[in-house]
């Protein structure tokens, strides 16, 4: 999900709020009087409600996928990381070997 289709989720979600709160502020009596306009409003609602589950579903998996992406690209560059620092210290340990070897036979 992009930030546009956020926004348009969002956007749905408030135009749903702004229709729940005129029929809570409609009287009484005028509500029940037109009881298949809410059924209908109610209908609306709940799709539009539903809709936003699944667009955040889409967007929770998606999250869930790039984070396993991401921590196996960590695992890949910890594990070059090691490998790199046992080069290191291979190299230092044969280069100050060397350099002993190269001391001791100059000192003869």
């Amino acid at each position: 999900m992009t930030d546009f289709d956020f926004a348009e989720a969002l956007q749905a979600r408030i135009c749903v709020d702004l229709e729940a709160d005129k029929i809570a502020h409609t009287p009484r009596a005028r509500r029940d009087g037109d009881k298949r306009d809410r059924n209908e409003l109610l209908e609306v609602q709940t799709a539009a409600l539903e809709e936003e589950v699944a667009d955040a579903e889409i967007l929770a998996e998606q999250r869930r996928q790039e984070a396993e992406t991401l921590a196996k690209k960590i695992a890949e560059l910890e594990a070059q990381i090691a490998l790199l620092q046992q080069w290191i210290r291979c190299g230092l340990s044969s280069t100050i070997t060397d350099q002993a070897h190269r001391a001791d036979s100059q000192s003869k």
